[in-house]
């Protein structure tokens, strides 16, 4: 049976909440539309171990790239994220909130952080939380030379309070 058929099978209303279902763990949200593309990286996020749950969106050259969501059932999340092609150098920001177990009490932080990704093609790159989560960017341990990031927090991104 293919899939349209079955599909076409299902009642309506089941249909329906298909559609509706949230992104997948992960989910690369589509090529940047910047044309065709060429080549991909994967982007890794892992909860640390006083991180109770974490949302995070990254966005290249200014557009929606893909989205992860951490939690006590989900301790990582990936993404494969093509490329477009002819492109080196791509400006990234990461936003996102976090929370985190501090003094036995849950904290519900903001956290965000923007760079540039340097010839991306093939590279693993990390998203990594450092100073208590106020600097967030991405890197590749083994090539450190594949990011640069701006410390602190990203003017790009909107407070979840606003």
């Amino acid at each position: 049976m293919t899939i349209a058929r079955f599909l076409r099978s299902l009642p309506v209303s089941l249909c329906l909440g298909i559609l509706m279902l949230p992104a997948a763990k992960g989910e690369t949200v589509g090529p940047m539309p910047d044309g065709p593309t060429g080549g991909s990286f994967t982007v890794h996020d892992g909860r640390a171990p006083n991180e109770v749950s974490e949302s995070t969106r990254l966005y290249l050259n200014g557009h929606l790239a893909a989205i992860f969501h951490l939690d006590l059932a989900h301790a990582d999340d990936s993404a494969v994220i093509p490329l477009p092609m002819g492109r080196v150098d791509i400006p990234y920001t990461l936003c996102g909130t976090v929370t985190v177990m501090h003094d036995g009490k849950a904290e519900t932080r903001d956290v965000s952080g923007d760079g540039v990704l340097h010839n991306p093609d093939g590279h693993y790159f990390e998203a990594v939380g450092s100073e208590n989560f106020r600097d967030f960017f991405l890197m590749d341990e083994n090539d450190p030379a594949a990011t640069d990031h701006h410390n602190g927090n990203s003017s790009r991104c909107l407070s979840s309070n606003s």
